[in-house]
């Protein structure tokens, strides 16, 4: 069973609460590798990405939200003096961006090239 066979947001039984939010925050699993196996297999792997394209939007909101909440942390940290900690926040929170960036990047292509093969 491949991990973009389930639906992203079905809890499974017994399943620990970071393994959750890995699930939760983290699209990337949800897609096939479409440079793999013969020329029909990479079309389906590429229709797969294509149909799992609606889901990013939801991913990206999520993790515009947790860009602000670092940016957020690391202002009110430096207002409070702890500026090595600040900075640490600004650093979460590029490393946040640039997920955003790569989500929309991945959602505008899938869009726009709907086959390659």
């Amino acid at each position: 069973m491949n991990p973009g066979d389930n639906h992203p947001y079905t809890p499974r039984p017994g399943e620990p609460f970071w393994h959750l939010a890995y699930r939760y925050l983290w699209p990337f699993q949800y897609f096939r590798d479409v440079t793999r196996g013969d020329r029909l297999e990479r079309q389906q792997s590429y229709r797969h990405n294509r149909a799992m394209r609606a889901h990013l939007p939801g991913f990206m909101m999520k993790w515009v939200i947790l860009t602000g909440l670092c940016y957020s942390a690391g202002g009110a940290l430096s207002h409070v003096g702890a500026e090595v900690l600040a900075a640490g926040c600004f650093v979460a929170a590029c490393w946040t961006l640039i997920v955003v960036v790569l989500l929309g990047v991945d959602w505008l292509w899938l869009g726009r090239f709907t086959d390659l093969y």
